[in-house]
C-alpha cells in the first residue's frame, strides 16, 4: 500500500496494524507503554512534577507538569490530550513533545492522563481534560501561570478533546482561552471522509475501522447519537478560540482535520492551518527524527508563542 501513494522516505518503512480493541491486548498493550513512559521521564525530571487531582466523576485523575526552569514569572499555559485512539496511553515522542513546548514555547504545559475507552467510555476522557483545564485555571498561583493565557491542545483523539473542551469552555463557563493547537485532528464520526477508505490501510493504520473506532470511545453504536462534545464538527464552533489545525496528506483523518479548519473560519475564528504533504498519521511521533517532523513541531511552537503574546 505504501507505493501507491507519493509518502516521504521518512516515513516509508512504517509498519501498518490493525487495531486491537478487546480488553486484555488493550491492557498490556498500555501496560507496556506505561513501563516505557517510566524510562522516558526519566530523561525530563529537571521539568516534569506529578500532581492527581479529583475528576468530575470523583475519579482520580493523574496530570504531567511541565515547566521549565525560567526566570519568567506568570507563564502561559497549555492543557494538552494525547492521542491513541481514545484507547492507549500517552506514548513516549508525546512526553518529549510536551517537554520541547514546555522549553520552547516557554510556558507550562498540563499533560491530562485521561481514563481510556472502551473501559470508560464518553463522556469519562473528555471530563477528566475538562477537568484538567479547570484545575489548571483554578490553580493558575500554584502553578506562576497566567490564566488569561491559557491554551488547549491535542493530537488525533486528544485533537478531539481539545477542541471540544474549547467549545465547553467558551459557550458554559466563558473561559476565554487564547488557542488551540489542533494536530491531525479526528472531529467528525459521520464516515462521510473519503480519506477514511482512501487511506484506511497507510500506516500506521491496516483496515482502519473508523466506525468500530468511534463506538468504542461512545460506548455505543453510532446509531444511537451523537452526545453533546464527543464528535466537534458536530458542535458549536462559534466564538471559541483562534486555532492550530495541522493535517497529514495521507492520513485517515484529513478531511475531517480539513473541515474543521474550514467550519472554523466560516465562523469568522482565525486559523492557522498547517497541512503537511506526503506525511502520515502520526507522522512526528513514528519518526520523530525526520526534518518534516521536526519543522512541524517548530510550527506549532510558533503557533503557541504568537497567541502567548511571545516574540517569535
Amino acid at each position: 500500500m505504501n507505493n501507491d501513494f507519493d509518502i516521504h522516505p521518512d516515513f516509508r518503512s512504517i509498519k501498518g496494524r490493525e487495531q486491537a480493541l478487546g480488553r486484555w491486548p488493550l491492557a498490556m498493550m498500555n501496560g507496556f507503554i506505561s513501563a516505557v513512559n517510566a524510562l522516558s521521564l526519566s530523561k525530563f525530571k529537571d521539568l516534569v512534577t506529578r500532581e492527581v487531582i479529583v475528576g468530575v466523576d470523583r475519579n482520580r485523575l493523574p496530570l504531567l507538569i511541565f515547566k521549565s526552569k525560567s526566570p519568567a514569572s506568570r507563564t502561559p499555559a497549555l492543557v494538552y490530550f494525547h492521542g491513541g485512539a481514545f484507547v492507549f496511553r500517552h506514548a513516549p515522542p508525546h512526553i518529549a513533545n510536551a517537554a520541547r513546548y514546555a522549553r520552547e514555547a516557554n510556558c507550562c504545559v498540563v499533560l491530562a492522563d485521561y481514563r481510556l475507552a472502551p473501559k470508560h467510555p464518553f463522556p469519562a476522557g473528555f471530563n477528566d481534560c475538562y477537568a484538567a483545564l479547570k484545575w489548571t485555571i483554578a490553580n493558575a498561583d500554584q502553578l506562576d501561570i497566567d490564566p488569561q493565557r491559557v491554551a488547549v491542545g491535542g493530537d488525533s483523539a486528544g485533537g478531539a478533546f481539545a477542541a471540544s473542551v474549547a467549545q465547553k469552555a467558551m459557550h458554559e463557563d466563558g473561559i476565554k482561552l487564547c488557542g488551540q493547537l489542533l494536530i491531525y485532528p479526528t472531529t467528525d464520526n459521520s464516515g462521510k471522509w473519503s480519506s477514511l477508505t482512501k487511506f484506511a490501510n497507510v500506516p500506521p493504520f491496516k483496515n482502519l475501522s473508523h466506525t468500530a473506532l468511534w463506538e468504542a470511545y461512545l460506548g455505543h453504536s453510532l446509531a444511537a447519537g451523537t452526545p453533546r462534545y464527543a464528535a466537534p464538527l458536530q458542535g458549536d464552533l462559534a466564538d471559541v478560540a483562534p486555532a492550530y489545525v495541522e493535517t497529514a496528506e495521507f492520513d485517515p483523518l484529513h478531511d475531517e482535520g480539513n473541515a474543521y479548519a474550514d467550519a472554523l473560519f466560516a465562523k469568522g475564528i482565525a486559523v492557522s492551518r498547517n497541512r503537511i504533504a506526503r506525511a502520515i498519521h502520526g507522522f512526528d511521533l513514528v519518526a520523530a527524527g525526520s526534518e518534516i517532523s521536526k519543522n512541524a513541531v517548530s510550527a506549532r511552537i510558533q503557533f503557541l508563542r504568537k497567541v502567548f503574546g511571545l516574540p517569535s
